[in-house]
């Protein structure tokens, strides 16, 4: 898992969330496939977390850097 953590991509972890809450959605869902579909969601919850932080700071450094 952490090897794909590293790979996966802000987008791909956003279109796999927006899947993830469809199938939540269904009436279909199992109690079991819930869970499951709830802790991969967590997963890419905490993924776009992380990017979206090392991006804001990366942006801080950059405009640091000009100012």
């Amino acid at each position: 898992m952490a090897e794909e953590n590293t790979t996966i991509t802000y987008d791909q972890a956003v279109t796999e969330l927006d899947e993830l809450v469809k199938k939540m959605q269904d009436p279909q869902c199992s109690i079991d496939r819930l869970s499951e579909y709830t802790r991969r969601a967590k997963e890419l919850l905490d993924i776009c977390k992380r990017k979206l932080t090392a991006t804001d700071e990366e942006l801080k450094q950059i405009l640091a850097g000009i100012e």
